[in-house]
């Protein structure tokens, strides 16, 4: 569930993850939505656009394009669901635990993620990710 957090939040998070200053519009677009909140409640697994749509009450066509919104925000990830039949279908799920935004009189503007620490496995996937990429 979304909150409103106090400025004494960010004392207590460790290594949070800074939004940059250009993407901050895009973030506080997306989650004032709440159709955006609902998906983003929805993606605790990954889950397709269809899937996506059903558990909102969404039309595929909205589904995607609030899927596409939040993914350019990086507050959720793409992933493909591979099928024995060979019809590979894109899957979503949530990339943050929380998202704070907070205005301070002294320092303005300040947005930042957490995200939950990555397994040695998924480490590791991401490694040989980046690897391939390369070649």
């Amino acid at each position: 569930m979304w909150s409103v957090a106090s400025a004494q939040w960010p004392q207590k998070i460790m290594n949070p993850e800074s939004i940059a200053d250009s993407e901050i519009q895009t973030v506080l677009e997306a989650v004032a939505d709440p159709e955006c909140r609902d998906i983003l409640d929805e993606l605790d697994t990954a889950r397709s656009t269809s899937e996506i749509a059903e558990r909102c009450d969404l039309s595929e066509t909205s589904a995607y394009r609030k899927l596409e919104m939040l993914s350019e925000t990086q507050l959720v990830k793409q992933g493909t669901e591979l099928r024995t039949d060979g019809h590979h279908v894109k899957t979503y799920e949530r990339d943050v635990t929380s998202a704070l935004v907070l205005w301070e009189a002294d320092s303005g503007l300040d947005a930042h993620v957490l995200r939950e620490p990555l397994s040695v496995s998924q480490r590791l996937a991401q490694f040989w990710s980046r690897i391939s990429e390369e070649l």
